[in-house]
């Protein structure tokens, strides 16, 4: 279960090849996916928006089967927005309320939702967001969820948004200014209307492939608390300017093509390879008060996964590895981040897409890989 998330907070209650997922419902048969015995100290998650949030009852079905074959506890799903408009687009809400019902009943008891959009598609300065449109959207989607999920047991965890430092999410150029306002006006916004809600900070790329567009974690939050290199109050820095409010940090810690257990000496990249580093830097930013103790103590690995080589014609990416290797990395990934008393740990990805990103437990045919067993053990 997930121990970090209040439990007295319960909200009152066409794929051109969907026909081919009957194969993938004989994999699940012949694979056995059965809830494993027992609890984990540290709570599983499992995340597929082609597959969950598909308007097609057979591919939701697909991904619910192996949520809970898994003994997944928690998902995570998106609220897109494009700037544009001071509330949610309506099928936007309604996939995620639709998620939330079907997970419960499938065991699910906790959904991590997270904004996301391709914000640095549309300015090339972040300060052209507009925080009160934004604001008012957030509150908007958080009292739809809530008045749509009346009576359902499900818990509701809110991401101001997703992967800021990657150059699509949101502008370089004032972006950490500009994601510390936006997740300080989230903040206020959930607990306006939601008080017992967790609102988590982060969901950073763990690194940046060109410095020149995007950055990487470490120094991105430094330049949002008002940090210096070695993670102290910079001079003429006030903590109450620079100050988030979040409740717990949230991870996303790929490093696709290294064994997890080959340590990353870094303190700006943060993957699984120095998930202590990371641990240990939060800790120090939170000795400056801006963020809190707690939240930097509490946090989640909300994205991890390994590339695969996809099926013909999809071209391999060139952070594919092994389907063997996947699997054993993950175990060892997955040991690492109970180390470091990682309260929960998602998987992206149950079934590889039609263009990128093959990450999934099954291949585009619906052939189980290796990972999938794997991540059914993890305990």
């Amino acid at each position: 279960m997930l121990s970090s998330i209040q439990r007295s907070q319960r909200v009152p209650a066409s794929r051109p090849w969907a026909a081919r997922l009957s194969g993938l419902a004989l994999v699940i048969a012949l694979l056995g996916l059965l809830v494993p015995a027992g609890a984990s100290a540290m709570s599983k998650g499992l995340m597929d928006e082609e597959l969950a949030r598909s308007d097609d009852q057979t591919l939701r079905d697909a991904f619910f089967t192996i949520a809970q074959g898994s003994n997944v506890k928690f998902t995570r799903t998106f609220i897109n927005w494009d700037g544009k408009f001071a509330f949610p687009y309506p099928h936007e809400v309604e996939r995620a309320v639709r998620v939330a019902r079907e997970g419960v009943s499938r065991g699910i008891d906790t959904v991590f939702v997270s904004f996301n959009g391709e914000l640095g598609t549309h300015y090339k300065d972040a300060k052209k967001v507009n925080l009160k449109r934004y604001r008012t959207m957030v509150e908007r989607t958080v009292q739809q969820m809530h008045a749509e999920l009346k009576g359902v047991d499900v818990r509701l965890v809110w991401s101001p948004w997703n992967e800021a430092n990657y150059q699509t999410q949101l502008p370089k150029k004032n972006g950490p200014a500009t994601w510390r306002k936006m997740q300080n006006a989230a903040y206020a916004a959930v607990k306006k209307h939601a008080p017992k809600d967790l609102v988590v900070a982060g969901e950073l790329a763990p690194y940046a492939r060109s410095t020149a567009k995007s950055s990487n974690p470490g120094p991105f939050l430094r330049e949002a608390l008002g940090l210096d290199k070695s993670w102290r109050s910079r001079k003429g820095t006030r903590a109450k300017d620079y100050s988030i409010k979040a409740d717990a940090i949230t991870l996303h810690s790929y490093d696709y093509l290294v064994d997890p257990r080959r340590r990353l000496s870094s303190k700006d990249k943060w993957t699984i390879r120095n998930l202590s580093t990371t641990r240990s830097l939060l800790k120090r930013a939170a000795r400056t008060k801006r963020i809190s103790g707690t939240a930097a103590k509490r946090l989640y690995i909300t994205e991890f996964a390994y590339i695969f080589k996809p099926v013909e014609p999809a071209k391999p990416s060139s952070q594919t590895i092994a389907d063997e290797t996947g699997a054993t990395w993950l175990k060892y990934a997955w040991d690492i981040a109970k180390r470091n008393q990682i309260r929960g740990f998602l998987w992206f990805n149950v079934r590889d897409p039609q263009a990128i990103f093959f990450s999934g437990l099954v291949d585009a045919n619906n052939r189980a890989r290796p990972a999938l067993a794997a991540f059914q053990a993890l305990k």
